[in-house]
């Protein structure tokens, strides 16, 4: 399946290639200072949650962090995590193997969609 027909079926598009855009376009000389480009990154990012990829943002991008911004979402991404490993315990004590599968794959999606590339 094309990834184009994703968001038709209903499943998210993940790595959302618009923030890869905006990352970019922000590293150029000629963009740097662009609050309209930053303001729809940083949209993205605190929409999502994405504490590890706003880290490697301010990092790469050299950005002040905004710590209480940051200890915002990376306690939003401890519960959905915990969330997440909770169902796959409970799938595997309980369910089937396509319901580990299933549990497995929504933690998957969910590291990508915050850019943890740890796991």
């Amino acid at each position: 399946m094309p990834l184009e027909n994703l968001e038709e079926e209903g499943l998210p598009k993940n790595p959302d290639l618009r923030i890869a855009q905006l990352k970019f376009l922000l590293s150029i000389r000629e963009h740097r200072e662009d609050v309209g480009l930053r303001g729809e990154l940083m949209e993205s990012v605190t929409g999502n949650n994405m504490a590890p990829y706003y880290e490697s943002l301010c990092k790469q991008l050299d950005w002040q962090v905004d710590t209480d911004l940051l200890n915002k979402m990376k306690k939003a991404n401890e519960e959905e995590l915990k969330r997440l490993d909770d169902e796959l315990e409970d799938a595997e004590k309980n369910l089937g193997e396509s319901e580990i599968r299933d549990s497995m794959m929504a933690k998957a999606e969910y590291l990508c969609r915050i850019g943890d590339k740890e796991g």
